[in-house]
């Protein structure tokens, strides 16, 4: 009977502790969930930064820190400021006075909220309820610096990719602060807070050739056609001319066309195919669909052609949509259609978040690597691929030609006019690296110029090799 009575107080002793710990435990937590809901509403900003004294820390691939608490509950970025300003539209900041980012779309995660109550229980027990999970990004720090400092505080986005798994290496847009005066609210120039990498919509160009191009060889046309350009005189009344040459292409075949982006041949190819031949190869490579990102918005690519008459449809075949007509891209959409004609026409998935770090030292993937976003035939991929190199090396592209690689790619200059009537006129390269030990795939687009961006391409291309 004695030794009845010590093991039911022995049992109850044990229940009495565990149900301290679990009412504890869930008191805390409702005290996390108040306090989130108050700060993220913008209610209780110094709640807020309470509770990030202890919120888990960000990490790029190769381990640099990008956002951690220090051991005074400080919320702070990398001790690089370049790294910090590349980051800040990726990364955030702990006030979410910049949406769509790390740190606001994964704030549960960073805060430690959402656990399992098994989880949540066995941390506390090993006095770590309060600590946040950790987590590592596929970003490599060497190569967002680089990308950032390249754009020289010219208005544009850089997007690098890992065609084959999806990984994005780099991302930055221009202008961008520190995320120190983020927080302080002071000394922010116009559109630093915007995402051009993620949220931009610009025209395409002449990077829309290669739809057009995808186009024609699944048509029923003969790729052997040429067509004679004559420089700034229109293909037809209204329709598409070049803007830069004083003297036209010639006649030119596919292969000539696309190295030297002759919008007389393209326009031609598009008033043959016609809008839905253009539409379709256009959905093929993801335009008219939203992309995923972990959790980010990102804008969705736009081909609404065929609302207008056959002048249009000129224009819509290089990218430039006129009239009602709408064609736009995203700098990472951009990037990853060149990873699709590298990868064997797979456009993978992009993802950002690799995996989530418990404070207990448990490391859980996230990553999405392999899903396919899109797909074309392996043998189209093949001879648009071949077009591409041309570009790169006797073409419009040659300024991204970088030793030991073969760089494919493809040039575009976009001119639009704002609301304004100002003209704006932008400059894009989207390429890759067909060596399949460097399955880099790059987007560049600068604001405010017609040249740049294959240049910084090549630069880019060439880092991500070396790195």
């Amino acid at each position: 009977m004695k030794q009845l009575r010590r093991n039911v107080k022995v049992f109850l002793l044990i229940f009495l502790v565990l149900f301290v710990l679990f009412t504890g435990g869930v008191v805390l937590q409702s005290q996390r969930a108040r306090t989130t809901l108050l700060a993220s509403s913008g209610e209780n900003r110094a709640a807020l930064a309470r509770r990030y004294s202890q919120a888990g820390t960000i990490y790029a691939a190769d381990g640099v820190v990008l956002a951690a608490s220090d051991a005074e509950g400080r919320r702070s970025y990398s001790s690089d400021p370049q790294l910090a300003t590349a980051a800040l539209h990726v990364v955030g900041d702990y006030t979410h006075n910049i949406t769509y980012t790390i740190e606001s779309l994964w704030q549960n995660e960073l805060l430690g909220e959402g656990r399992s109550f098994v989880e949540q229980l066995r941390l506390d027990l090993l006095s770590q309820g309060m600590q946040g999970n950790d987590l590592k990004l596929t970003l490599n720090s060497d190569l967002m610096k680089t990308a950032y400092g390249l754009l020289d505080g010219k208005r544009g986005a850089v997007v690098l990719i890992n065609y084959e798994t999806g990984a994005i290496l780099a991302s930055v847009s221009s202008p961008s602060v520190h995320p120190d005066q983020v927080v302080a609210w002071q000394d922010i120039p116009d559109t630093a807070l915007f995402n051009r990498a993620f949220q931009g919509r610009y025209l395409p160009g002449s990077t829309f050739k290669i739809i057009t191009t995808a186009a024609l060889l699944q048509s029923p046309l003969s790729t052997d056609e040429t067509v004679v350009c004559t420089a700034e005189t229109a293909l037809i009344p209204g329709g598409v001319r070049e803007t830069h040459l004083n003297a036209g292409h010639g006649e030119v075949s596919l292969e000539q066309a696309m190295a030297h982006s002759c919008n007389h041949y393209f326009g031609h190819i598009g008033l043959e195919l016609g809008s839905q031949l253009l539409t379709d190869s256009a959905e093929q490579m993801a335009f008219n669909q939203r992309i995923e990102v972990d959790r980010f918005a990102l804008a969705e690519s736009k081909c609404l052609i065929g609302r207008e008459d056959d002048a249009a449809l000129t224009w819509a075949a290089i990218g430039q949509a006129a009239g009602e007509d709408e064609i736009t891209v995203s700098p990472l959409h951009l990037a990853l259609i060149s990873g699709m004609i590298a990868n064997n026409g797979r456009m993978t998935n992009p993802y950002l978040v690799e995996s989530m770090i418990y404070p207990s030292g448990q490391e859980k993937s996230l990553n999405n690597q392999g899903d396919l976003v899109a797909q074309i035939s392996p043998g189209l991929a093949q001879e648009v691929e071949e077009l591409m190199r041309q570009v790169v090396s006797n073409g419009t592209g040659s300024n991204a030609q970088v030793a030991g690689l073969n760089v494919c790619g493809k040039t575009g200059t976009a001119e639009r006019f704002n609301d304004e009537g100002e003209q704006v006129i932008s400059s894009l390269f989207t390429g890759f690296s067909s060596n399949r030990d460097y399955p880099f795939a790059v987007a560049v687009i600068l604001d405010d110029t017609s040249f740049g961006s294959s240049a910084i391409a090549g630069q880019v291309l060439a880092a991500a090799a070396n790195n």
